[in-house]
C-alpha cells in the first residue's frame, strides 16, 4: 500500500512539473528517455527501502525499549527484595551480637564459678573421706578404691572440671545409696581371736549384724565402740528372721535388733 502511495505521489508530482513546463512561454514538450525513468524507479525504490529500514529499526527500538523496560522493572523489585533482605540481615546480626554478649556474661560467671568450685570439690571429697572413716565397716576395699580414683582425678590437670563434677557426684549417688535399702554377703571376721567366716546383714547405714553358718551364734557391730560384739540368744533370734526376710525366705514383718544412737555433744 505505501509502495503504490509512493507511486502515485512520484506520478503527480511529475504530471505538475510538465503542466508548468508546457504552459511556460517558449517551453517545448519532450519525452523523458527511458533512461530517465529508469533512474525515477531506482530513486523510488531507494526511498522504499530507506523507508523499509527505518520502519525496521523503530520496531527493533520498541522490542528494545520494552525490553529495558522490563529488565529495568526486574532490577527494581530486586534491588527492594535486597533491601528487605538487608534488613532482616541486620535484625539478625543484632540478635546473633546480643546473643553473643550473654554468653560473654555467662562465660564469665562461669569462670568465676570454676575458680570457686573445684576447691569446693577437693573439700567435698576431703569430708566423704572423713565420713567412710567413721562410717560402718562394709565394702571398705570397693570403697576405699572408688575413693582413691577419685583423688587421683581430681588431681589429674588433663581433666576437665565438667568431668570432675561428674565423677564427683557419681561416687556421691553411690554413697547415698548404701542408706537405703538393706544388703546380705559373706564375710570373715575375727571373733575371739578365731578367723570365722559369717553372713553379714547391713541395714542401711545403721547397722551391721552377723550370724555365723551354723546359726549358733550371731551379733553386731558396735559402732561407739568400733568392734564386733556378740548378742543374746533372743536379740540372735531376731538377727536370723531379720537375716531370712532379707534372703526372702519368710514374709516381711517387724523384728527388734539392737542399734546404737549416736552420742549426743
Amino acid at each position: 500500500m505505501k509502495r503504490k502511495d509512493l507511486w502515485l505521489k512520484a506520478g503527480l508530482c511529475l504530471g505538475i512539473c510538465l503542466r508548468l513546463s508546457c504552459s511556460a512561454p517558449g517551453f517545448s514538450v519532450e519525452v523523458a528517455p527511458a533512461a530517465t525513468r529508469q533512474q525515477l524507479d531506482v530513486g523510488v525504490a531507494e526511498t522504499l527501502e530507506l523507508e523499509r529500514k527505518t520502519e525496521a529499526a523503530r520496531q527493533q527500538w520498541e522490542v528494545d525499549r520494552q525490553t529495558l523496560a522490563e529488565r529495568t522493572h526486574a532490577m527494581e523489585l530486586e534491588e527492594k527484595l535486597l533491601a528487605v533482605r538487608l534488613r532482616k540481615l541486620d535484625g539478625y546480626r543484632e540478635q546473633r551480637l546480643a546473643e553473643i554478649g550473654r554468653l560473654e556474661e555467662g562465660l564469665a560467671r562461669m569462670e568465676d564459678v570454676g575458680l570457686r568450685l573445684e576447691p569446693f570439690l577437693d573439700e567435698l571429697v576431703g569430708r566423704l573421706e572423713g565420713l567412710m572413716g567413721n562410717d560402718l565397716p562394709f565394702a571398705l576395699e570397693e570403697r576405699e578404691r572408688r575413693l582413691e580414683d577419685l583423688r587421683e582425678s581430681l588431681d589429674r590437670y588433663e581433666v576437665d572440671l565438667a568431668e570432675k563434677l561428674r565423677r564427683v557426684m557419681e561416687v556421691l549417688r553411690i554413697e547415698a545409696g548404701f542408706g537405703r535399702g538393706f544388703e546380705v554377703g559373706e564375710e570373715t571376721l575375727s571373733l575371739a581371736g578365731v578367723e570365722t567366716t559369717v553372713r553379714v546383714l547391713r541395714l542401711g547405714r545403721v547397722a551391721l549384724y552377723y550370724l555365723t553358718l551354723d546359726g549358733r551364734q550371731a551379733g553386731w557391730y558396735n559402732q561407739r565402740l568400733k568392734l564386733w560384739q556378740p548378742l543374746t540368744t533372743a536379740a540372735g533370734e531376731a538377727v536370723k528372721e531379720a537375716l531370712r526376710m532379707a534372703l526372702k525366705q519368710r514374709a516381711f514383718d517387724l523384728v527388734r535388733l539392737p542399734v546404737v544412737a549416736e552420742e549426743k555433744p
